[in-house]
């Protein structure tokens, strides 16, 4: 015990000087559902644009279609749309792009790894993987069939993903989803690569009237005479097209172009980025793992068998001071952020921005020698294998911040991807939503497109919104609270949070609908070796860590969904057997609570 306050107290004495600079005000940029502590502001992308007036435009700048970002959602787009019949032999498109696409084109996939990580789900892909067919009743169905162009090497199979928070050091509510099959991660240069290669492969063998120029800015934006089309001026060329999509990113051109608001809100964070060298899983690194800590979570992507990217979500003080560690002292730093209890990682924290804010930044062996005087534990708590170094080059931030756009189509003005909506990247959904989004678009152009309608027209794309908003919103919002209720502390939230977890994670056919609904594959049988954190599906059988009154009512509700099913489809004939079942469930917990 004289340890412990010993330790504390020397802890508190190397961060005592501590100074830190005042927290920046949650610069309000958007809001997408209402939080209290929050202040929500709509963004107003524009004061009124002074009148724009398009000359004339040469039939051979005229285009049906035009994506402003050749980033992966743009690309993807592209590859939908082509991979569309009526739209690549009918359909003349133009990709701009403002920077380089050789970078991409000419990727050594042998080399360095990059920083720019994106989680893939099964369910796109699937879209990515597989090739448009059409079936006997006239209804195409699959996708845009780059997948085979990946670099597989660098891509990675998650097969389980464990999140925790533990801010009490004696419980550590976690959530366990069993895969295979959860999502791939895979840099988005490999992709963006992939799909520029696709784009070439069905222009030799089936030909598409997609032209992509790159290095090529956009200037001003307009309606031409009568609203008919929208010009672009590209560096004194105009170019003019029946639809412009916005594949443009946050800060779109299109968007404000369209005079499309949006809502939401700053986090007063930055996500920190690094790529990790590891030690070897003997498992193989197939596991992602995400922690909740009071700042922000810190979540361990894998990569390749030693390498694993990192994101590390936190306020902008300790973000700038974290890039400003060198690489070993960076290294000791997350391996405290993964094992340490939250209190001592405080105090391990001020220490390093007492020493930024002196404008001496901390050293490896300063890290340890305070590491080294707090009192070891045993955890319950996961833990990712040891992090061995961390490559400088790939070291960088970005501010985090939730957006939606009041809405996704205008007059011959559609929006995907960031340009419609941005999201915290604990969920690792950003890039999914925008894929989404392309494969929804580039149907509904397909359809128009069939029955002969103006690509452009509100009518033509009404079903595109329909088919994406709400599904987004559900998404930005549920992340939201999301980060929210795991980054809170205090008792009660405390108290609910472990043992809702807890409840949680037992529920199998509930794990399986959340991660559906994430575009994730569905939970496999496993082996027991396989299900040490707990049941992999419903028909398991609890083991004994996961026994208790937690796993009675995680059976109660159980029964409870499968007879609400079963009900819905077969109605009042069997509103006997949900009783029964019901009751079952509440005899489940009489039963548990029982027990000596």
């Amino acid at each position: 015990m004289r340890r412990a306050l010993t330790t504390a107290a020397t802890a508190r004495t190397l961060a005592s000087s501590s100074r830190l600079a005042p927290a920046q005000r949650a610069r309000p940029v958007i809001a997408a559902t209402r939080l209290p502590a929050q202040v929500q502001v709509r963004q107003h992308s524009h004061a009124a644009p002074a009148p724009v007036v398009a000359p004339p435009v040469s039939p051979e700048n005229t285009y049906d279609i035009v994506i402003i970002g050749g980033g992966p959602a743009g690309l993807a787009l592209a590859n939908a749309l082509v991979s569309q019949p009526s739209l690549r032999d009918g359909a003349r498109t133009l990709l701009l792009e403002g920077g380089p696409l050789d970078p991409v084109r000419n990727w050594d996939d042998q080399g360095p790894w990059s920083n720019r990580v994106s989680s893939l789900t099964a369910e796109n892909i699937a879209w990515i993987d597989s090739e448009y067919s059409l079936q006997k009743h006239g209804e195409l169905t699959g996708g845009i069939g780059a997948w085979k162009h990946i670099a597989q090497d660098r891509s990675r199979e998650v097969d389980d993903i464990i999140v925790w928070a533990n801010p009490d050091a004696d419980s550590t509510p976690m959530l366990h989803f069993p895969g295979p099959d959860l999502a791939r991660m895979t840099e988005n240069v490999n992709l963006q690569r992939a799909l520029l290669r696709h784009l070439d492969e069905v222009k030799q063998t089936k030909g598409h009237k997609l032209e992509i120029r790159e290095k090529t800015r956009v200037g001003d934006i307009a309606y031409t005479a009568g609203r008919g089309s929208v010009a672009l001026n590209l560096g004194g060329e105009w170019v003019q097209a029946s639809l412009l999509i916005g594949a443009d990113g946050p800060n779109s051109p299109a968007r404000k172009f369209a005079q499309i608001d949006t809502f939401g809100h700053g986090y007063n964070a930055h996500g920190v980025v690094a790529t990790l060298e590891t030690q070897r899983d003997v498992y193989g690194n197939h596991t992602a793992f995400q922690r909740f800590l009071p700042t922000g979570p810190i979540a361990y992507l894998p990569l390749g068998d030693e390498t694993t990217t990192m994101v590390w979500s936190t306020t902008p003080e300790i973000a700038a001071a974290l890039k400003a560690l060198s690489p070993e002292a960076l290294t000791e730093m997350v391996n405290a952020a993964f094992s340490l209890s939250e209190n001592e990682l405080k105090l391990l924290t001020e220490a390093v921005l007492t020493a930024h804010n002196d404008q001496s930044a901390m050293s490896a062996e300063g890290i340890r020698s305070i590491m080294a005087l707090f009192e070891r534990r045993v955890s319950d708590a996961p833990r990712p294998p040891l992090v061995r170094s961390v490559d400088p080059k790939s070291v960088a931030s970005f501010p985090l911040k939730l957006a939606h756009a009041d809405k996704y189509i205008d007059h011959r003005v559609a929006l995907v991807g960031d340009a419609a909506h941005t999201t915290h990247p604990l969920a690792g959904q950003g890039l999914n939503a925008g894929l989404a989004d392309g494969q929804a678009l580039a149907k509904v152009l397909e359809e128009a497109r069939r029955v002969g309608s103006d690509l452009g027209g509100i009518t033509a794309l009404a079903q595109y919104p329909r088919d994406r908003y709400l599904t987004n919103h559900i998404l930005l919002a549920a992340v939201d609270k999301l980060n929210s209720v795991f980054g809170a502390r205090n008792p009660l939230i405390n108290w609910a949070r472990a043992n809702g977890l807890e409840v949680f994670n037992e529920l199998g056919p509930i794990k399986d609908f959340f991660m559906r609904n994430a575009g994730s594959g569905i939970a496999g049988k496993r082996t027991q070796q396989q299900r040490e954190f707990g049941r992999a599906r419903a028909e398991d059988k609890l083991n004994a860590k996961a026994a208790g009154a937690p796993a009675a009512l995680a059976d109660a509700v159980e029964g409870l969904d499968m007879a609400r099913r079963v009900a819905s489809s077969a109605g009042g004939v069997i509103a006997e057997g949900l009783k029964n079942l019901l009751r079952r469930g509440a005899d489940s917990i009489e039963h548990q609570q029982r027990k000596p």
